[in-house]
């Protein structure tokens, strides 16, 4: 049975508890700077990994491939499990590697982050009632930044509030989005409900303009009848 969804409201650790028993493939359709990857499932091992139909054959590189889906939080996914008709349903190819899914995302506070992988200054994260554990190394900034998470911020504005620079920050919050202690903020002006122009983005509803008060529009118009009768006169 094929399972869709997307990271914004399924985070990948849920995702991979759910096909840790599984045999399939995963796609994330145009979620990794626009190109499609493809995850090979084996019973909770990741054998093999795609990025627009080329495999990626570095074991290291496929895991800081899946480390920057988790961290980036949003984009559509597709599981197809193996079909029991060889060549049918999942990607048929070499086992590439064989790495624990449960390990994948483990040594995200251990590695040096890429600069393009770094979350936006200006992109506001919340912190989430998902009752993770605090990892020991996070301990410190988790204290400091929680306060202000608990209503949203970003790294532009903690570096306001803590003198902290905004790189070391969006660093804390790409580990802590990591750790699902955080989400991006995705609020839409004046709580309006969105509708998606020809291009398919979403566009905020503009507010109806709002109609003169009954009074005043009568008034203005007997003014207006005086001072037309007073030029016919």
């Amino acid at each position: 049975m094929a399972i869709f969804g997307d990271l914004a409201h399924h985070t990948l650790t849920d995702l991979f508890k759910v096909l840790s028993a599984q045999a399939g493939t995963l796609f994330f359709h145009q979620a990794y700077q626009g190109r499609t990857v493809e995850m090979v499932l084996e019973g909770g091992v990741l054998s093999a990994l795609y990025v627009d139909g080329f495999p990626v054959p570095g074991a290291a590189q496929a895991q800081a491939t899946v480390q920057h889906l988790h961290a980036q939080g949003q984009g559509a996914f597709e599981f197809q499990p193996r079909s029991a008709t060889p060549g049918v349903g999942a990607r048929q190819g070499a086992r590439l590697y064989a790495l624990p899914l449960h390990d994948l995302l483990q040594d995200t506070l251990a590695r040096t982050i890429p600069a393009d992988q770094l979350p936006h200054p200006e992109t506001r994260f919340v912190a989430q009632p998902s009752g993770a554990e605090v990892p020991a190394a996070l301990v410190p900034g988790w204290q400091l930044l929680a306060p202000n998470l608990r209503t949203g911020a970003s790294a532009a504005e903690l570096a306001r509030l803590t003198g902290q620079s905004e790189a070391e920050l969006q660093a804390t919050l790409y580990r802590l989005r990591a750790a699902d202690l955080i989400a991006p903020l995705r609020t839409v002006a004046l709580s309006a409900p969105a509708v998606a122009d020809s291009s398919g983005a979403p566009t905020p509803l503009t507010a109806a303009p709002v109609a003169a008060p009954a009074p005043l529009l009568r008034r203005l118009l007997g003014a207006l009848r005086r001072l037309t009768g007073s030029g016919a006169a």
